[in-house]
């Protein structure tokens, strides 16, 4: 008798135990919590600066230009934001032959993100392009490329970045770049240069909106000169060793003249 009833015993015990665990298992199926989405926690919050609601801006404060030297995944957006008043975003790089920051056909490999990361922050946002045409087709070319490529975004301003003599005449190459750049729609359009490079090339600057000046004295990262010049900038690129924290590499930054250049050049988006 008791080997039958340790049986009967044994058997009543497993389907009682396979009970258990069925209800267990529904138990959990009701109160399981589903996982947040990946995408979900990569997202950062969005931490906005205030900077168009002051009346008087710290003019002590730099405008950042970036380019696809400085890669969107080594910059916290949202610190950086905090530390500047502007952002010069470069949409064309050199044209010919790709490197880490440009393709082929010198569109930047970040300018997109650099404007919709710092637009979303309120940060106001012009463009420029490095010039490079060696002809005057090219140079027309290379403006129809750089509104197309920025016009979308509304930019406070077109900045032509002229640094390289490609073109015996580099006058006449300047102005087929800007008036081209004009025609495709393009309002308030400036100049990047240093003083000689304009005197050496006898670059007329009368028709541009703006200029903006390259001089950066010592070079130590920080403003410590103005620039030699008669010219009537209104803002200066002082050094390319700057520093602001959310990143960890060099900057160009660049001190506004003035209130009045500032809402000249980065509160009259068109």
């Amino acid at each position: 008798m008791k080997p039958k009833m340790r049986r009967k015993l044994k058997a009543l015990g497993a389907v009682f135990f396979l009970v258990i665990m069925v209800g267990v298992i529904g138990l959990l199926g009701l109160v399981r919590i589903r996982p947040i989405s990946i995408s979900k926690l990569s997202e950062p919050k969005i931490v906005m600066s205030d900077i168009l609601n002051e009346k008087i801006l710290d003019l002590n404060k730099p405008v950042v230009d970036l380019s696809g030297w400085q890669p969107p995944n080594e910059i916290d957006y949202n610190t950086l934001s905090q530390h500047i008043i502007g952002a010069i975003i470069r949409v064309n790089g050199s044209y010919g032959q790709a490197d880490n920051s440009a393709n082929k056909h010198g569109e930047d490999t970040a300018y997109r993100t650099h404007i919709k990361q710092l637009q979303e922050r309120g940060i106001p946002v012009a463009v420029y392009a490095f010039v490079t045409g060696k002809t005057e087709a090219e140079m027309k070319k290379q403006a129809k490329d750089f509104y197309q490529r920025a016009s979308v975004y509304h930019p406070t301003y077109y900045w032509l970045d002229v640094e390289v003599t490609n073109m015996k005449n580099m006058n006449e190459g300047i102005e087929a770049f800007r008036s081209e750049l004009q025609k495709q729609g393009a309002k308030n359009i400036g100049i990047y240069a240093q003083d000689w490079f304009l005197k050496a090339n006898q670059i007329n600057v009368d028709k541009f909106d703006a200029i903006w000046i390259a001089a950066y004295g010592r070079n130590t990262g920080v403003w410590d000169a103005s620039p030699e010049t008669s010219l009537g900038y209104g803002i200066q690129q002082y050094t390319d060793k700057g520093s602001l924290p959310g990143y960890n590499g060099n900057l160009d930054l660049n001190m506004v003249l003035n209130q009045e250049s500032y809402n000249k050049l980065f509160k009259n988006k068109k």
